[in-house]
């Protein structure tokens, strides 16, 4: 099932009790594979918490409740993110160090197609099976009135962080044949 990170944020929490940890802010990710690698959560006011990606066991998507395989103590020792909510930060577990962008950052970034502008970064899709990001959901009113565009992350080449921009591998016209995504749905099924 693929979930709309717009949609996702602000769900409630919970841990493997099924009491309230807080509030989902967004999200951090890896830029080499658009995998998602913490959740950024709001336990209590001005505390911002991270947990690793891999502790969610459920989306409701009726009640916008989010539930992780966490006990109580380990949401009370949680990871604290530095300054609040940075727009990266340098994630030393694992093989190599990097810096993780936040989802939301990319929302509203232009995208480009190899021979011109599509449209603008709305949305994310975030799927479920393996928690990365499987689609970008492109705002083309500017260029093609009237749908939004379902466009795989694997067409995606780079993305220009000073200037706000990402760059696509193909051209406008598959662009413009890519699936229309439907604003306001909590939860897509392309295909």
């Amino acid at each position: 099932m693929l979930y709309s990170a717009n949609t996702l944020r602000g769900s409630e929490v919970v841990g493997s009790d099924g009491g309230l940890i807080g509030r989902l802010i967004d999200a951090y990710a890896r830029e080499d594979s658009s995998d998602i690698s913490y959740l950024i959560v709001e336990s209590a006011p001005g505390r911002i918490c991270l947990f690793p990606a891999e502790t969610i066991t459920e989306y409701d998507t009726a009640r916008r409740r989010l539930s992780l395989a966490v006990s109580p103590a380990e949401a009370a020792e949680c990871r604290i993110a530095p300054d609040g909510v940075p727009v990266s930060f340098r994630d030393s577990d694992g093989p190599s160090p990097m810096d993780l962008p936040v989802v939301s950052q990319v929302l509203g970034y232009g995208v480009e197609a190899v021979n011109g502008p599509v449209g603008r970064l709305a949305d994310v899709l975030i799927d479920s099976e393996g928690l990365v990001i499987r689609y970008l959901v492109v705002d083309t009113r500017d260029w093609q009135p009237g749908s939004d565009k379902l466009i795989p992350t694997e067409w995606v080449q780079s993305i220009d962080w000073p200037r706000s921009r990402m760059f696509l591998k193909i051209t406008q016209e598959k662009a413009r044949q890519c699936q229309r995504a439907f604003a306001g749905t909590h939860f897509l099924h392309p295909g």
